[in-house]
């Protein structure tokens, strides 16, 4: 197989990982139904918590929505390479950090546009969340410090995983060291970023309006 074959594999799987609609299985384990017709529609764990509960039912929908992305980055990793170190310290490839961040924006373009359900999903932020765990655990936890201190002062979930994503991002540019060169891998990030910007449409022009839904 040659090297674009084995990253189109990479990058396909990828996708198929992140379409896989974990808050519509759990919803039906715990006898919610069809969440599409429940709260406000979405699949996410926001959603899910709000319909059954954060524990267990929406726990396990963001922690299995983090792995999707997670899994989907380390695809894209070769099997020599330790996983507990960032990703931007093991190579000075740009296109192989590219892949990985491409990885990772599939995953994210699964879960909000799944095929199983018409193209149709959830908003990304938790996948998103799982691909910088991986890419950057420093950012992932300026991440959760952002989205954590926001949601506290607003109770508003969008509004805080938006900030989170915003942190995380912040500190990834300010952390890695091959932000000198705007190679693929920021490329890719910023679509991921992007995407989930646009999945989340509703919910900032709620909040403009000062009516999206607290917890």
């Amino acid at each position: 197989m040659s090297e674009w074959a084995a990253h189109a594999l990479i990058l396909a799987l990828a996708f198929v990982l992140g379409s896989v609609p974990f808050g519509l299985i759990i919803a039906r384990v715990f006898k919610v139904g069809d969440l599409r017709e429940k709260g406000s529609g979405n699949i996410g764990a926001t959603n899910v918590s709000r319909v059954a509960g954060f524990w267990p039912a929406g726990f396990l929908t963001f922690l299995l929505d983090t792995l999707k992305g997670s899994a989907a980055v380390l695809l894209a990793m070769p099997i020599s390479q330790p996983l507990w170190a960032p990703a931007f310290e093991l190579s000075d490839d740009q296109w192989t950090l590219g892949l990985r961040w491409s990885a990772g924006l599939f995953a994210v373009l699964g879960h909000c546009f799944t095929p199983w359900l018409v193209f149709r999903g959830g908003k990304g932020v938790a996948t998103a969340f799982g691909v910088i765990a991986v890419l950057s655990p420093w950012a992932a936890l300026a991440g959760i410090v952002g989205f954590a201190l926001t949601f506290l002062i607003t109770r508003v979930g969008a509004l805080g995983s938006l900030a989170g994503l915003g942190c995380a991002a912040l500190a990834y540019l300010v952390l890695s060291p091959v932000v000198g060169n705007l190679g693929p891998h920021l490329w890719a990030g910023a679509l991921m970023i992007f995407v989930i910007l646009v999945r989340h449409e509703s919910n900032l022009d709620a909040i403009l309006r000062g009516d999206e839904r607290k917890f």
